[in-house]
């Protein structure tokens, strides 16, 4: 495993760190999937910057043909690492679940086809990809309390299961853990 490619990886994660962070102290309020790639991009840039690497590494919407479908990742560092973004209100998971599970079920079967198609096509190392869910309050102009967690225990629960069924293609990260 070479250097580069854990350190795309651990760019990644330091970056959600400090989304999640940004939120809690009310610097970020994403409202929109494009809202939670640029906070991600931005975060990412300043990494590259620090090590010195160009930021032309960092790509958004990459599109790729594969069997005649286009697939667009939301972000794409250098060929190896591939990030989608979905962003979901939050709401009471009855009926709303099974639409969820299955629009995570389309992202990584994107994601798989996605990285299928670089491996390929290149001899380059690609990470796992990663498949971020934001969840966002509709509060309707009111203030929540900042204790208030946004992603309940029943939907934790239920998003754990769907981490550990794609644990060997996808990592599945969402947030923000607390609001």
């Amino acid at each position: 495993m070479s250097t580069e490619g854990k350190s795309y990886t651990h760019f990644f994660k330091e970056s959600w760190q400090e989304l999640e962070k940004q939120f809690r102290r009310e610097i970020v309020d994403p409202q929109q999937e494009n809202d939670v790639v640029c906070c991600l991009y931005h975060a990412l840039a300043q990494r590259l910057q620090k090590k010195g690497w160009p930021l032309s590494l960092i790509r958004t919407e990459d599109t790729r043909n594969i069997r005649r479908q286009l697939y667009r990742p939301d972000l794409n560092l250098n060929d190896r690492l591939f990030v989608e973004v979905k962003i979901y209100p939050l709401r009471k998971y009855g009926k709303g679940w099974k639409r969820r599970k299955q629009n995570i079920a389309y992202c990584v079967n994107k994601l798989e086809k996605y990285v299928a198609q670089v491996r390929s096509s290149s001899s380059v190392l690609v990470r796992k990809p990663v498949l971020v869910l934001w969840f966002w309050k509709d509060t309707h102009g009111r203030n929540l309390p900042i204790k208030d967690r946004l992603v309940g225990d029943e939907l934790e629960r239920k998003l754990g299961k769907e981490r550990e069924r794609y644990k060997d293609s996808v990592i599945i990260l969402y947030g923000p853990k607390r609001h």
